[in-house]
């Protein structure tokens, strides 16, 4: 009877770190994928459902299976766009940094960010840059291009627009 409650908890626990982290994931596809995507990604998570209603009828197995399947459909990949936004995040506030050095200076903004060396050159292409009169702008996205995390020198801050 003991070994049978040990085996309840740990399904139960396994089932509901997946259901958290999934939730995570979901919750942070609004700023790696937009709202369209998170819309999807909810949907995904809802299918949490199906593995709940089998363990209440007994087909423990079933559940396990099915609750690890939608778990490896939404946690590797939102792992891997919630660790490229941080890599992305890292590398746009040193760019940022060297657009203010560079016009402290020589007294302008830089036409282009292309004498920035980029710590992690794959992320370069998630990079554009703009100049005209009222000073920059620097733009990045994860995920997908449709969604852009942006800068202006004259709102001296971070925002974000999705899809």
């Amino acid at each position: 009877m003991e070994v049978k409650n040990k085996n309840h908890f740990k399904f139960k626990l396994i089932l509901l770190t997946l259901v958290v982290l999934e939730i995570v994931g979901c919750y942070y596809a609004y700023y790696t994928l937009g709202e369209v995507k998170q819309f999807f990604c909810f949907l995904i998570l809802f299918l949490n459902i199906i593995p709940i209603l089998l363990y209440f009828f007994r087909k423990k197995t079933i559940s396990l299976v099915l609750g690890v399947v939608i778990g490896l459909l939404l946690i590797p990949y939102h792992a891997f766009l919630l660790f490229q936004w941080r890599e992305l995040n890292r590398e746009s506030s040193m760019i940022i940094e060297y657009i203010y050095s560079f016009q402290k200076d020589k007294g302008e903004f830089p036409n282009n960010i292309s004498g920035y060396e980029f710590e992690n050159r794959r992320l370069s292409d998630n990079f554009s840059y703009r100049i005209n009169s009222k000073g920059f702008g620097l733009h990045y996205y994860v995920g997908t291009e449709g969604t852009t995390h942006f800068y202006y020198y004259n709102v001296g801050k971070w925002e974000y627009y999705p899809d």
